[in-house]
């Protein structure tokens, strides 16, 4: 097993001499043959090897026991060891998530912090072909794409499971030859850990049907793997062409998602997903078929996914982002000629004029000029509200609203359209149109100019204020 193991690391390239490899080590017996064998290969190959336990706080006395084991272990070989304490079932409570969950989403957070801290290279970790039939069931079953079918990567920088070419049997028979024990984790039986119940109400009884039908699973990974790498060169082409990184998530072109076959389709909003989900939850196949529903619907549409994110068919664009709507953090501004103000994160300034300093009114995007007379009460920059109107010539009124559709602004930006108001008359969408019922005319004595900066530029070329 020593030789198969060391040729499966250097034929996927998991290690090279001079680095670091940190080891999870929970004391079991997956883990322990992994520490052992990375630390003979080390040894060997002038590699530095590392463990870090992570003590979950779940079981008592138990968790003392494994600790005290693992402590022992590497004290006897000169490993060098963290211990971190985590609290699962509080983790778990806060995130609203199970204890299995939340304990691997401590365990990554430790390893993490290792890799950033510490100088780490690479993380092993002690996965093998059972743990990986069981995975794939587990995918099977949750309805997940051809990433999560093909199970675990040997090698998912900076993360390597060296142990993915052997079985659990094969794991324990070589430690009971080399003489070397481990520890056992009682939560490894209870059925109410959904990974236990496929290894118990599901794989082995898929044993006793057909021997050898998880090697043979693990063996369908390692073929699925080459086709996910095939695919995954062809999607990053994809996602350089059609895929917009966002603030809050990411914007996929509609004509270029309309010219995908269906395959790349899936995998562009799978990849956005995953992205969007972060090591919490992985999207599933009833999302991918959601969004895709969605793209075929009426602009503004939404379905709501997991984590508080959002996929909107907006106007050219599909968006797949973390929560929804605009953010109203700030209050109105109520605005006075002669003053500068600050709103929304942009600088505006108010002068009045008399009109015949003016001449002819220029046409610029973000500096306008009002008829100062006919504003009815003092003007005010905010965000939309119920009521809100734009005059039309000859006296008509068109409602904010219709007029953001109408321009094809998306549901969830228009609640963050910076409005100059006079009460629910809209006289200036800022970036966009006035209001008719305020434009200077011959009749115009007085003039309110309004100027825009934004993150200290100037607009329109005038001149700096």
């Amino acid at each position: 097993m020593r030789k198969k193991i060391y040729d499966y690391m250097k034929q996927k390239e998991m290690l090279r001499p001079g680095m670091c490899v940190l080891a999870g080590f929970s004391g079991g017996a997956d883990s322990t043959a992994l520490l052992q064998l990375l630390w003979e290969y080390g040894k060997e190959q002038g590699i530095t090897v590392r463990a870090l336990h992570v003590n979950h706080g779940i079981r008592g006395e138990e968790s003392g026991r494994d600790q005290t084991f693992c402590e022992n272990f590497c004290r006897e070989r000169g490993i060098p060891l963290r211990v971190v304490s985590a609290d699962v079932p509080g983790t778990a409570k806060r995130e609203k998530i199970g204890l299995e969950e939340a304990g691997r989403l401590v365990r990554y957070g430790a390893f993490e912090r290792e890799l950033a801290e510490e100088g780490v290279d690479r993380v092993a970790l002690a996965h093998h072909r059972n743990d990986q039939a069981e995975t794939m069931l587990f995918h099977l079953m949750r309805g997940s794409g051809l990433r999560g079918l093909r199970g675990m990567a040997p090698v998912r920088a900076p993360y390597i499971r060296p142990l993915l070419c052997v079985t659990r049997e094969e794991i324990q028979s070589w430690l009971l030859e080399r003489g070397i024990g481990w520890v056992e984790d009682s939560t490894n039986q209870k059925t109410e850990y959904t990974r236990n119940r496929i290894r118990s109400q599901v794989l082995a009884p898929m044993e006793e049907i057909r021997p050898g039908s998880a090697v043979r699973m693990a063996d369908t990974a390692e073929k699925l793997l080459e086709l996910e790498e095939f695919l995954e060169a062809e999607l990053q082409k994809e996602l350089k062409r059609s895929v917009r990184r966002r603030e809050d998530g990411f914007s996929v072109s509609l004509a270029e998602y309309e010219r995908m076959h269906t395959v790349m389709k899936k995998q562009v909003v799978f990849r956005c997903m995953e992205c969007l989900f972060g090591e919490v939850r992985s999207p599933e196949s009833v999302h991918e078929e959601q969004v895709r529903t969605l793209a075929g619907g009426r602009r503004g549409s939404r379905v709501a996914l997991p984590g508080g994110c959002f996929a909107v068919l907006g106007y050219g664009e599909l968006l797949l982002k973390k929560g929804y709507g605009g953010k109203r953090t700030e209050d109105a501004v109520c605005c006075a000629p002669g003053g500068e103000y600050h709103y929304r994160g942009c600088d505006f300034r108010l002068t009045v004029e008399k009109c015949e300093k003016i001449g002819e009114i220029p046409v610029n995007r973000y500096t306008k000029w009002f008829d100062y007379d006919r504003i009815k009460n003092n003007v005010v920059l905010r965000t939309r509200r119920p009521g809100d109107y734009l005059e039309l010539s000859g006296g008509g009124h068109k409602k904010l609203k219709d007029y953001l559709i109408d321009c094809k602004v998306p549901r969830e930006e228009r609640d963050g359209c910076i409005l100059l108001a006079d009460g629910s008359h809209v006289i200036w969408v800022v970036g966009m149109r006035i209001s008719e019922g305020c434009k200077v005319t011959e009749e115009t004595k007085r003039i309110l100019k309004v100027q825009m900066k934004e993150n200290g530029g100037t607009k329109d070329g005038e001149t700096s204020y």
